[in-house]
């Protein structure tokens, strides 16, 4: 928490630089800055993608579901509160929230289609972008965010039956307060030209004794289960765009973006310690561009292999993930 608090104290005096009678402030407005890349795990981007799993949890009981596909569904938004961009300066500043969830359902089962696993998350951000217009640096900056909250729900369904019919089957409450910090080089911003963009970053949860989780004796039927104790998380987002070139053109950029990260396994049973799992999750495709529209829809192939992503999952590792992904980012 300290470290947050320093942060926004060292950023009040850059700040107060920016704003001047050169500024522009923009109230409620989406500025274009620091939105987050494709591959982001958590991006309030809107999703729908036609997926197939390798596995999924030892107490899923519809059937095996490596013959089938799965449909994975983010919907999200950015809330815009604050921004200026002091042209003279070659400065910009944003604030806002962002709020989002993911569903795994699977759509294709014949009987009742479940919903397997919701998550849910929201937080607040604020972000510096220095501009550089330098040939292959064109800006530098800094994002912050010093609230992120995601909670986790198995679908109805999946713990009914758990509970009924699987003696040693658990709901895992995946819950937490955390907060985050990255470094980035070439903000894509508003940009839609030939650009190769790096983020680099840090996520910590606020309350280390809590953990990433917490249980209760009769979601668990009465089985202990270990706290968790690791609280850190880091990740490497790198993303290319090109509009001028081969396979791609002013209106279909194309996209490469990638987020390499170190996160936690969970681990419910006593005796059997968390570790951290290296994960990657990568994008491939293009994006029709619609100018002003801010928003574009994109056509993409996705692959992710690491922990499972998903709820309570997050304790499995060996996951893989293949799917064809529409994305309106």
């Amino acid at each position: 928490m300290k470290y947050a608090i320093a942060l926004i104290i060292l950023m009040n005096p850059i700040l107060i630089s920016v704003s001047g009678q050169e500024a522009d402030h923009r109230l409620f407005r989406e500025s274009g800055m620091m939105k987050p890349f494709l591959a982001e795990m958590r991006s309030p981007a809107f999703k729908g993608e036609l997926a197939f799993l390798n596995k999924l949890d030892q107490n899923y009981y519809a059937g095996d579901i490596s013959g089938r596909p799965l449909m994975e569904i983010h919907l999200g938004t950015r809330l815009p509160v604050y921004s200026l961009v002091n042209e003279l300066k070659r400065i910009g500043f944003f604030t806002g929230g962002f709020i989002g969830n993911v569903l795994l359902i699977d759509m294709f089962e014949q009987t009742t289609a479940p919903v397997i696993n919701t998550d849910y998350f929201f937080g607040f951000q604020a972000g510096l972008v220095k501009y550089l217009d330098q040939p292959y640096i064109r800006n530098i900056g800094l994002l912050m965010v010093p609230v992120f909250h995601e909670s986790t729900h198995l679908g109805d369904e999946f713990s009914l039956h758990g509970y009924q019919e699987i003696p040693g089957f658990t709901r895992i409450n995946v819950s937490y307060e955390a907060w985050e910090i990255a470094a980035v080089i070439n903000d894509p911003g508003n940009l839609e030209t030939n650009l190769l963009s790096a983020k680099a970053g840090f996520h910590r949860l606020w309350n280390h004794d809590r953990g990433y989780y917490a249980t209760d004796s009769l979601e668990t039927k009465g089985m202990e289960v270990p706290a968790s104790t690791k609280n850190y998380a880091c990740f490497l987002q790198l993303n290319l765009q090109r509009t001028g070139g081969f396979l791609c053109s002013e209106n279909w950029m194309q996209v490469i973006s990638a987020e390499v990260s170190n996160r936690l396994k969970f681990s419910y049973e006593p005796g059997f310690p968390e570790k951290r799992t290296w994960n990657i999750n990568l994008y491939l495709g293009w994006k029709c561009l619609v100018e002003g529209s801010g928003r574009n829809i994109g056509f993409f192939v996705r692959y992710y292999r690491g922990i499972n992503p998903h709820g309570q999952f997050r304790n499995t590792d060996g996951f893989r993930y293949v799917a064809l992904s529409i994305v309106y980012h």
